[in-house]
């Protein structure tokens, strides 16, 4: 079972990354954010987190920035509205996939594959 955290600033959001992982069974969804600092705190005390959904454009910081500073390694899929930062994502080792809202169910799974 692979270990997921959600992090998004929209709800909305949120709640369909979560619908999606709901519907596919080796993945669990251990923790949802809307905040980095307290995102940042979680992962970096918890190094069993498999997965990490990230949005890029985030109030306290950007996604990347959060990507600076993280001192664990999941796998992220960043899921934003912003199609044109994908080149910059794929600058970070740890980003496996770029996904643009709104979510398709097929590519969702997609990424999650290469996890």
């Amino acid at each position: 079972m692979k270990k997921c955290v959600i992090l998004d600033d929209d709800q909305a959001a949120v709640s369909v990354v979560g619908h999606l992982l709901s519907q596919l069974s080796n993945l669990t969804v251990v923790a949802t954010y809307n905040n980095v600092e307290e995102a940042l705190d979680y992962l970096n005390s918890n190094s069993d987190i498999d997965i990490l959904f990230l949005d890029v454009h985030l109030p306290q910081m950007s996604g990347f920035a959060l990507l600076d500073v993280l001192k664990t390694a999941p796998k992220v899929i960043v899921t934003s509205s912003d199609k044109n930062l994908a080149l910059t994502a794929y600058n970070f080792d740890l980003v496996v996939d770029y996904l643009v809202k709104p979510l398709q169910k097929d590519r969702f799974i997609e990424a999650i594959n290469q996890c």
